[in-house]
């Protein structure tokens, strides 16, 4: 897509039983005496995962503070000096100014928040769930205790989620939603939660208890499998669940898209345009489909630019496409979840270390699947903290390579023009800070895309001129 990439979601956990015994028969017990129990935490193991977490928050929220200072700047870019209006430009400041400070107060509430769930929260509901499911059934406790865990995070997600749409995003005339769709939309994504964990998460539970020590294999290639069903379910089963697909209307931009399609060889069978501006008057566009089978997806907020623009956003994403980024981002994330899951046999079923890195976590002597991975996953974060930074500096030199290619195709000058609107009407930063941009940005700052095109726009503008004489 033309805008930010997606972020990754984080692991899911999982379950054991507790049973108090007295001098009469074994009785469960109660929520309190289970979340007592689970309260001894500590350990070299458990220890460097706080300082890990700890240091990368940090780390985090000074680059926050630096770009924030950058965002409470007046002065236009030199670069952007002649392009930019300087009161464009400062409510571009005023929107990201105030998404920092939001920011940094969501993610300080995130972090202590989720140091009660580490600490206190996560082993003591793996303990009620076992308590209340039995040890003997780890697909119900483990079902159960996701169910628990992702509702006591509500009361802290649910009012972050609506401040940042209903007031941040509504006092810079971006946010569209009605307290009623906003709704509508967290019941929506409640119940696809449920029913795609609910199948999911024991088909894992089962793959790893089935197999023995080469189930790694197994879930790999399950996962391999689901990818691919997923990028079919998700834009014909779910997102229209959400948004309202329907052929592009605008008879002339259609017949020029497919021309442009059919000038690189792109394979597109279905054009589409989508009510985004339901939700925000953000704008968006993309391509999916497999093999022969392409289509693209405009979000309603990018139609009314002009249809040169259009176009080169298009052959932008066009580029994607021709130099193969789709299918290599998905080789790579081939690999990388085959040595997650490796790894993830050798190191937590290694035995008596095993069981102390999960003693140490608070979940005893549980041996579940899911506890196993979501504390494998915790230990291994700093790898994937250095994968995930890596993915992003890879993701902007496919950036690059594809403004390239829209150079390449004669629409450098109509492409400058497209993204410089898009972000001056979703007010995006003009003004990032070097550190900042590095570490968090999958796309290049504007400044930098429109020094990259300037040549081609130098030599477009040369050649018209030798045409006309």
């Amino acid at each position: 897509s033309i805008g930010s990439a997606p972020q990754r979601g984080e692991p899911a956990p999982s379950a054991r039983a507790v049973v108090v015994r007295g001098r009469g028969p074994a009785r469960r017990a109660g929520p309190g005496a289970a979340m007592g129990m689970a309260m001894s935490v500590g350990g070299p193991f458990f220890w460097a995962f706080v300082g890990f977490s700890t240091a990368m928050h940090a780390l985090e929220e000074y680059l926050e503070v630096r770009q924030l200072r950058k965002n409470r700047e007046t002065e236009v870019p030199k670069e952007l000096a002649f392009t930019v209006d300087p009161a464009k430009f400062l409510e571009s400041q005023a929107y990201q100014k105030d998404k920092r400070l939001f920011g940094l107060v969501r993610d300080n509430i995130s972090f202590l928040f989720d140091k009660v769930q580490l600490f206190y929260l996560t082993p003591a509901l793996w303990h009620y769930a076992v308590q209340v499911c039995g040890a003997e059934n780890e697909y119900k406790a483990t079902l159960f205790w996701l169910f628990l865990l992702q509702w006591i995070e509500k009361p802290v997600n649910v009012p972050l989620s609506l401040y940042s749409n209903f007031v941040v995003e509504a006092r810079h005339g971006f946010n569209k939603m009605t307290y009623m769709l906003f709704f509508a939309d967290l019941v929506k994504s409640e119940l696809l939660a449920y029913a795609f964990g609910g199948l999911l998460i024991p088909l894992l539970i089962w793959i790893v208890r089935y197999f023995g020590e080469r189930f790694y294999l197994y879930l790999w290639a399950a996962c391999q499998a689901l990818i691919l069903a997923f990028m079919w379910i998700y834009p014909n089963v779910i997102q229209p669940l959400f948004n309202k697909f329907e052929t592009l209307k605008d008879e002339d931009l259609r017949c020029k898209i497919e021309a442009l399609a059919a000038e690189v060889n792109f394979p597109l069978t279905k054009l589409f345009q989508i009510d985004g501006s339901k939700r925000s008057s953000h704008s968006n566009a993309y391509f999916f489909g497999f093999w022969k089978y392409k289509r693209i997806v405009l979000y309603d907020t990018l139609l009314h630019l002009k249809h040169e623009d259009i176009l080169a956003i298009l052959c932008h994403e066009l580029g994607h496409w021709k130099f193969g980024h789709t299918l290599f981002n998905l080789v790579i994330s081939s690999v990388h979840i085959f040595v997650l899951f490796y790894l993830y046999g050798t190191v937590m079923y290694s035995g008596a270390t095993s069981k102390e890195m999960i003693r140490q976590f608070g979940f005893g002597d549980s041996d579940a699947v899911m506890v196993s991975l979501m504390v494998f996953m915790m230990l291994y974060s700093p790898t994937e903290q250095f994968i995930t930074l890596c993915m992003t500096l890879l993701s902007r030199t496919f950036e690059f390579q594809a403004d390239s290619f829209a150079a390449k195709m004669g629409r450098a000058e109509p492409l400058c023009s497209g993204l410089f609107q898009i972000h001056e009407e979703n007010k995006g930063d003009l003004n990032p800070d070097p550190w900042y941009s590095w570490y968090h940005f999958s796309h290049p700052p504007l400044v930098e895309r429109l020094r990259a095109l300037r040549p081609a726009v130098g030599e477009a503008k040369d050649a018209g001129e030798k045409k006309e004489d």
